[in-house]
């Protein structure tokens, strides 16, 4: 019986998948030499394509006006200084157009991510509490 590479080789599974930490190339995590040397190279030439960049701004080229516009504004809209945390600070500024219906639904939703995020913090804050207190109940 001939044996199939993947059993002859023991830094690989039965399936002949590489076992963690067996497989040929570089480490997990790892940066590419070139990539990082490429890239740093690009970034030599920063202040020069910026130069140039702002010269063809400067000349009416839309094209450059447009990206500079789309690399610098925020994307889906304006900044919003509310001045407030308050939830009503949103409602307050959408009823005076100070902002848009858009803008105060887009804003309400990220209030409420964030405060979900919170509630979930304290929620796993408790489950740690807790464990460590059914932990310490079992050890007597």
């Amino acid at each position: 019986m001939t044996t199939t590479p993947a059993a002859a080789d023991p830094r690989r599974d039965a399936q002949g998948r590489w076992l963690p930490g067996m497989a040929p190339g570089r480490k997990p995590g790892s940066k590419n030499k070139t990539g990082v040397a490429e890239l740093r190279k690009v970034q030599s030439f920063a202040s020069e394509a910026i130069a140039k960049l702002v010269e063809r701004m400067r000349d009416g080229d839309m094209g450059a006006v447009r990206f500079i516009l789309e690399y610098t504004l925020p994307r889906g809209g304006r900044t919003v200084d509310l001045g407030s945390n308050e939830p009503n600070a949103i409602m307050d500024a959408a009823t005076s157009g100070e902002i848009s219906p858009d803008e105060a639904a887009r804003l309400a939703q990220a209030a409420k991510t964030v405060g979900d995020a919170a509630e979930l913090k304290e929620l796993k804050r408790q489950v740690e509490e807790l464990e460590l207190l059914i932990t310490s109940m079992t050890k007597r």
